[in-house]
């Protein structure tokens, strides 16, 4: 499958945007816009697809029963691993259930006994677990993406992209580069237009893996009820 990198990623946006040679654009620029739009299609494909980047983290929570954002990313450079969402939380023996905090306001502060259901709920930058417990070790499986434009070492270094569907990102980025200084709108719309085609087309690829059908299901899980 094809590979492209940062520097042909860029070529390929000057050329649909009919803009080689041209210097109302600086490469600078283009990777800005390009860094934007990469992140922006990640959240799409994760949205879509949240376990198209998987991986399981295991964390020790701090004094206060509590484990950062931070510690779910891993690598760096060119192969990090930008942590996105939660998918789960366990002990690696019992599910944690997730909660809001104006739910359980005082169990913090309070005698919440280990006989209370595991839970977690999101605070600020960090995730509080429930009963909490110092240096307690938990699996975090979390969908993560790829190193950002603006972290890769240089030009030569290779997009993190689904194979063969770059120009989803050369699209998008032409689409909004031409809009600067409002003289290219049509242009821009077509670019637009051609971009969100390709990318119902790959989003509906990667949603299935498998020849199976989609299977509806409720929010909630078994153990939400007594007898699960």
């Amino acid at each position: 499958m094809a590979t492209v990198t940062l520097g042909q990623l860029v070529t390929d946006t000057r050329e649909y945007m009919d803009a080689v040679g041209s210097t109302r654009w600086s490469d600078e620029t283009i990777k800005l816009v390009l860094n934007n739009v990469f992140d922006g299609e990640w959240s799409n494909i994760l949205n879509a697809a949240p376990y198209y980047r998987f991986a399981i983290r295991q964390v020790t929570t701090d004094a206060s029963g509590q484990f950062a954002f931070t510690t779910l990313n891993s690598g760096s450079g060119d192969t990090a691993e930008n942590f996105y969402r939660i998918l789960s939380v366990s002990d690696g023996n019992v599910l944690y259930g997730q909660t809001r905090y104006q739910d359980v306001p005082l169990a913090t502060t309070s005698n919440y006994l280990p006989t209370y259901p595991r839970l977690y709920y999101i605070a600020g930058q960090a995730v509080q677990a429930l009963p909490v417990s110092s240096a307690l070790g938990l699996y975090v499986g979390v969908n993560y993406k790829p190193t950002a434009i603006s972290d890769l070492a240089g030009d030569s270094s290779i997009i993190d992209y689904p194979a063969n569907s770059h120009l989803v990102l050369v699209w998008q980025a032409a689409a909004l580069l031409l809009l600067k200084g409002g003289t290219e709108a049509a242009a821009a719309a077509n670019l637009k237009a051609m971009a969100d085609d390709d990318r119902r087309t790959l989003l509906d690829d990667i949603r299935r893996m498998t020849i199976n059908p989609t299977m509806m299901a409720y929010p909630d899980v078994k153990y939400d009820w007594s007898g699960g």
